[in-house]
């Protein structure tokens, strides 16, 4: 088999919301032996966006097309958001003479944000949400499916027990949660360290450094905030699960906030702690925190539980395991692999439990 990945993550990329896609492509490449293509936006014509599809060959462009090899020729278009799947059309006649087009889609999105020229060139179509998918498949002629997000073990080779961090909190979180901790633990005398983010810009210098830093950080982080996202604009009311909730378990974080209550999301995070969950009263905030940072063995137990759990179910090759075996294509001799090293690992882990 011979997988091509149509990427929205171009090197120039840098952007922090891409982490996810950079932690897929990766395990792609190594497991899977992926080659990538990185369409580039066709911005030319500025005031002429309405009719751009009709005078350029795509929204997109690619300057060198692939050369497919023998036996199945696989296409994977991994984008964030639905306006990515255009990108298929700069291949020209050469998207035909794939054996099989699968979209990928990392993100919340409304169903019929999805350009109608790309249900007849895509074979499956996978998104993070539950409820997405039986939208697409109740009103497109494409077959969508369910497929959650997950993060890469591999990159984490210890779960470290003293941390250094007690609460971190990055990117999108809680307002009131963050000025309660905020007011308590840096305008006051406390020993405690409460780690978060205070940049607005989404860029940084390097993606893959921010991305080593982000995870060496959460590692030495007791605590780590999650709150589910049915409020913001681009979920649009949907409550997935989302990549910070794996990036947490991996590093073996203590997950604290609010659960994503989205369709079939109970089942992937269903062990004792997955998440604790805030008191609805803000002035029980710091108590709350406070007697799970004093409760050092409750904190050990859920760090080594959730990194467990995320080695036996949240790794991105049982993702791309499921979404081969759903369409019927073969697992990679690679790809099997990194499994077999996955149980090994999940072995390992348990010992540590006992």
């Amino acid at each position: 088999m011979n997988l091509f990945v149509l990427s929205e993550l171009h090197p120039e990329n840098k952007h922090v919301g891409w982490a996810v896609s950079y932690t897929l492509e990766r395990t792609l490449e190594n497991a899977c032996n992926a080659t990538f293509l990185y369409p580039l936006s066709n911005d030319r014509i500025g005031i002429l966006k309405r009719y751009r599809h009709r005078i350029f060959r795509s929204w997109f462009e690619i300057q060198d097309l692939p050369v497919l090899g023998s036996g199945i020729n696989v296409l994977l278009i991994v984008g964030i958001l639905p306006r990515f799947l255009l990108s298929m059309h700069a291949l020209g006649p050469l998207l035909k003479k794939f054996d099989l087009r699968i979209g990928y889609l990392l993100d919340g999105f409304k169903p019929d944000h999805i350009d109608r020229t790309v249900f007849s060139e895509l074979d499956q179509l996978f998104v993070i949400s539950a409820e997405i998918a039986d939208e697409i498949n109740s009103s497109s002629p494409v077959s969508a499916a369910f497929l959650p997000l997950a993060t890469d073990t591999f990159r984490v080779t210890s779960n470290a027990r003293y941390r250094s961090i007690d609460i971190i909190s990055y990117g999108r979180t809680n307002r009131a949660v963050h000025e309660c901790l905020q007011t308590h633990y840096m305008e006051s005398e406390s020993d405690r360290t409460y780690f978060y983010s205070t940049f607005s810009k989404p860029d940084v210098y390097d993606l893959e450094e921010h991305i080593t830093l982000l995870s060496n950080l959460l590692g030495r982080s007791k605590i780590s905030l999650c709150f589910e996202a049915s409020n913001i604009e681009r979920f649009c009311g949907y409550s997935p699960i989302l990549f910070r909730w794996f990036e947490g378990w991996n590093a073996g974080c203590n997950i604290v906030g609010r659960k994503p209550f989205g369709k079939n999301v109970t089942p992937l995070m269903d062990w004792e702690n997955s998440t604790l969950e805030l008191p609805d009263d803000r002035t029980e905030w710091i108590a709350f925190f406070e007697d799970l940072l004093e409760n050092q063995k409750l904190l050990e137990a859920n760090s080594r539980r959730n990194r467990l759990e995320c080695l036996a179910r949240h790794d991105w090759r049982y993702r791309i395991s499921d979404m081969f075996n759903s369409v019927n294509l073969p697992i990679p001799e690679s790809l099997n692999t990194d499994l077999l090293r996955l149980k090994h690992r999940i072995e390992e882990q348990k010992t540590v439990l006992i």
